[in-house]
């Protein structure tokens, strides 16, 4: 399976955001509490509206599988002048024929190329995982770093802080 990368946000659909939800990566059953059915309205809900936002000030991002199906959404939201507020969710593609690796490095590349347009602006990502050393390492890969001094409950905070200052 080899790794397709939609770059147009609007190709994200309603379909897209359910699809991952009801096949979701290990990492996104627990972050999004997929384990009970009973949230996955909350959660399918929640990032209609995140992504929503993302369309006003913001970008999202789609990851597919050469055959359309939706690897990875990620969307990163302006919730103040200094501020993005990430979210990622993730399909069971990810564990196929090393994917995750392919995104990791794709997720990387686009987090650079968006700090240009977010001068001197933090992107924030809050985690909650059962296997939390995993992806704390797979975060701090991508370019995150982990800020303890954010954290709020179970949810850890990690930041990506814009590489061109104001």
């Amino acid at each position: 399976m080899e790794l397709c990368l939609s770059r147009v946000q609007d190709e994200i659909t309603k379909k897209d955001l359910s699809y991952v939800l009801k096949n979701p990566w290990k990492f996104s059953t627990y972050e999004w509490k997929l384990y009970n059915i009973h949230n996955e309205k909350t959660a399918f809900d929640t990032l209609m509206e995140q992504f929503e936002l993302s369309r006003k000030d913001g970008f999202s991002k789609i990851f597919s599988t050469p055959d359309n199906l939706p690897l990875l959404i990620l969307m990163a939201v302006k919730v103040s002048d200094t501020k993005l507020d990430c979210y990622l969710v993730a399909s069971k593609h990810m564990e196929e024929n090393n994917q995750a690796l392919k995104v990791t490095f794709e997720m990387r590349k686009i987090l650079e190329e968006q700090s240009t347009n977010y001068k001197g602006c933090t992107l924030v990502v809050y985690s909650q995982s059962k296997e939390t050393e995993k992806q704390m390492s797979w975060l701090r890969f991508i370019g995150l770093k982990y800020k303890p001094e954010g954290n709020v409950g179970n949810h850890r905070y990690f930041e990506y802080e814009s590489r061109a200052k104001l």
